[in-house]
């Protein structure tokens, strides 16, 4: 898994307080969290929610109620039960025990916060029954920035059991991955319930997720504006592009695509009569409102699926402190997050696997008119291809679609003797995703290249272009090595940046 997006490409939200439990929370959060600029609090009818289910915990405790995770075992071993005075032992080895270490990448600062406040908010509504010095212990870390260390991949998607373990292990006094020593003491042990609790969490996956999905948004509005710029440097026809078309469709992420290619080209000389070369362009080039709009259907169904697991209630068993109930139940399952996390990785192959046909189209004299290779004059030197952005592409577009497979379906096993036959795999959905997204980027970052080159081979100016579209061609325009092609060797690295930040400005604007 690499590192959580950079502050580019996520919105930097100005400092605010969360009052955690008593509203849901929602994708600004996230940011706001991973950016560290959010603040935490627990109101009074928070903290009383909490009080109210502990006491329930503690009457099935005093009556030995056999209640799975709380007095007895757990997985596998749930039908032993544990005597009252073992239970406090049996939770810190349960922690410890489930923390083992397994070679794989640490997980970032900022998921790890994330998934704390998530998971903090989960026990402040009161359904989890942890004790409150626990909560409060949680909050004062929270508050601290003290972080402990989690290692990803160990999770088949029904809780990230053994990192939320590590999380939890500094807790009982246990040596974490983080650096830790900035919060409160450790505790002096664990009470019944407590663990499960702990460890019977998604917080990870959804961190993990919800970052994916921030960055996943300004992916896709960098793609629309390095197509509408493709559009500028092959001289489309945008009339294939008008309101009128997507309406006539009726798709809503259709919709959305085209209103944000016509504000990106507005004022736009190629709105022009007689601007356009051909009646009806390459598919790459005139489907694109289509096939982005895919994208933003995916990226909506996702949206929804993860906002809604911020707040889900997944801790078993859940305490009912109206009733005095306790309830068994699967919401730790991760079925609908990885279908959400598949369905958007797929739909953003396709988007990146048209940008590499625009690439190609861009730069091929019988499609633009202009010289091989967009160089100055025919030749054999000069040109996007004499820098190989074509062959970049090429193994960029081939990676994503390498990604783009389902993990949905590739769960098997029979975990604790055959009690945990299936596994949502959310946690390797994620990974592939976030996997995918440096080729992505790539491929997104060589079309603004190559369409902002014949916007210069072409001599339109970049005051004549897309107002949405100047600043960002200015930038990489001054970034292209146009007529210095082999007198120095060419880093592609800037255009990507210029590219995150435009996608990045533009989901600022959106939050």
């Amino acid at each position: 898994m690499q590192h959580a997006p950079s502050s580019r490409n996520r919105p930097m939200p100005s400092s605010s307080t969360l009052s955690l439990g008593d509203a849901p929370l929602t994708l600004r959060d996230v940011a706001a969290i991973a950016a560290g600029t959010a603040r935490f609090d627990l109101s009074e009818a928070a903290r009383e929610r909490v009080a109210a289910a502990r006491r329930v915990v503690d009457r099935l405790v005093d009556e030995a109620v056999p209640a799975y995770g709380i007095t007895t075992g757990v997985g596998s071993q749930k039908d032993f039960a544990v005597d009252r005075a073992a239970i406090a032992c049996y939770n810190d080895m349960m922690i410890t025990g489930h923390a083992t270490l397994a070679p794989g990448p640490d997980a970032p600062k900022a998921v790890v916060r994330i998934a704390l406040a998530i998971q903090l908010s989960l026990f402040a509504r009161g359904r989890s029954g942890v004790r409150p010095v626990l909560v409060e212990s949680l909050l004062e870390r929270l508050r601290a920035d003290d972080l402990p260390g989690a290692r990803l991949g160990s999770s088949v998607g029904a809780s990230d059991i053994v990192a939320m373990s590590q999380l939890a292990a500094p807790l009982i006094g246990r040596a974490g991955l983080g650096p830790g020593g900035r919060g409160p003491r450790p505790l002096d042990g664990l009470a019944a319930k407590e663990a499960v609790s702990l460890l019977n969490s998604n917080s990870l996956m959804l961190a993990e997720g919800c970052l994916a999905l921030l960055e996943a948004r300004a992916l896709l509005d960098a793609a629309n504006l390095a197509a509408a710029l493709s559009m500028e440097g092959f001289r489309g026809n945008l009339r294939s592009w008008r309101e009128e078309v997507d309406l006539g469709r009726g798709q809503p992420g259709q919709i959305r695509t085209g209103q944000a290619l016509r504000a990106a080209l507005r004022g736009s000389r190629l709105l022009r009569e007689g601007e356009a070369r051909f009646l009806q362009d390459p598919l790459s080039f005139r489907c694109v409102p289509q096939i982005h709009g895919a994208a933003e259907a995916a990226y909506a169904f996702a949206e929804s699926i993860f906002t809604a697991e911020l707040s889900a209630l997944c801790d078993n068993p859940m305490i009912d402190a109206e009733t005095g109930e306790f309830l068994s139940h699967g919401n730790m399952e991760s079925s609908a997050c990885c279908l959400a996390m598949d369905t958007l990785r797929l739909a953003l192959a396709k988007v990146i696997e048209a940008s590499g046909q625009r690439i190609h189209k861009i730069q091929w004299p019988s499609f633009t008119g202009l010289p091989t290779s967009l160089a100055a004059e025919p030749g054999a030197i000069g040109g996007v291809q004499f820098l190989n952005f074509g062959h970049i592409a090429g193994a960029k577009v081939s990676a994503v679609r390498q990604a783009a497979g389902p993990a949905l379906l590739n769960y098997s096993g029979q975990l604790d003797d055959g009690v945990e036959d299936v596994g949502g795999n959310a946690p390797q959905s994620i990974a592939e995703t976030v996997r995918s997204f440096e080729s992505a980027w790539t491929v997104v970052a060589l079309e603004t290249a190559c369409a902002v080159w014949a916007v210069h081979r072409r001599d339109v100016p970049v005051g004549e272009i897309g107002e949405g579209l100047r600043a960002l061609a200015q930038g990489v325009r001054d970034t292209l090595p146009i007529g210095r092609e082999g007198q120095a060797i060419f880093d592609l690295g800037p255009v990507v940046d210029l590219v995150k930040a435009a996608g990045g400005h533009m989901q600022q604007e959106a939050f």
